[in-house]
Formats: structure tokens, C-alpha cells, sequence
């Protein structure tokens, strides 16, 4: 068993707002989001499965055939290259986990190389 704080985790300026990685498994990888104010994700796809939730706050997630406002203890599923783009139209940051299956890195490092390139 893993235990992670998110407190002590590592966290990582993105185009996707503020990721920190919590959990690095075989099969999936969960993250913490920050998403910030007035924040616009133009839609883009993972190879994996994914499902974002909201913690706290509001946004609006957009697919290729779906629009929906994710809200506080609410969440979506994203398919297998499934497009979404992420929108925050208020003035206060989200907060939101990604879980991704399986997971696009395996480690902390491996993200820092590709969020580098």
C-alpha cells in the first residue's frame, strides 16, 4: 500500500493549469488539478481512459458530441481518445483528481521529461 499527501507532493506548472502527481501505479495514475480562473484547455486526447472530478468549484467540460458543467462531487468518464477541452469561466480556481488507466507516465520524472519537450 502507498500513502501520498498531496501537501507533500511535488506541483507542476502545466498548460493544464497545476498538476500534482499523487499516485503512479501499472494500471492507472491519479493527479490532483488546479485549474485556474478564467482557464481555457482547448480540447485534446489521451491514448487512456480517464475520469476527471470535481472537488471544489466549477467547469465546463466540451467533447466532440457532449457539453456539461462538472460541479463539486461530480465527475466524468473519458474514453479512449476521446477529445475534451476544460473550461473555468468563474474567478476562483478548481480544484479536480484525474485518474488515467493506464497511465500515461510511470513516475514524476518521466512527466517532467515530457512536460520539457
Amino acid at each position: 500500500m502507498e500513502v501520498k499527501s498531496i501537501n507533500a507532493a511535488e506541483k507542476l506548472e502545466t498548460s493544464e493549469g497545476i498538476m500534482t502527481p499523487l499516485i503512479f501505479g501499472e494500471n492507472l495514475c491519479l493527479f490532483h488539478l488546479e485549474i485556474p480562473p478564467n482557464f481555457d484547455i482547448p480540447p485534446h486526447g489521451h491514448s487512456g481512459e480517464g475520469v476527471l472530478y470535481c472537488l471544489e468549484g466549477e467547469f465546463e467540460v466540451t467533447s466532440e458530441n457532449k457539453n456539461t458543467t462538472l460541479m463539486s462531487g461530480t465527475a466524468v468518464f473519458v474514453g479512449q481518445n476521446e477529445s475534451i477541452g476544460i473550461k473555468n469561466s468563474s474567478d476562483r480556481s478548481v480544484k479536480a483528481l484525474l485518474i488515467s488507466s493506464p497511465p500515461p507516465v510511470k513516475s514524476i520524472e518521466g512527466l517532467k521529461k515530457i512536460l520539457n519537450q
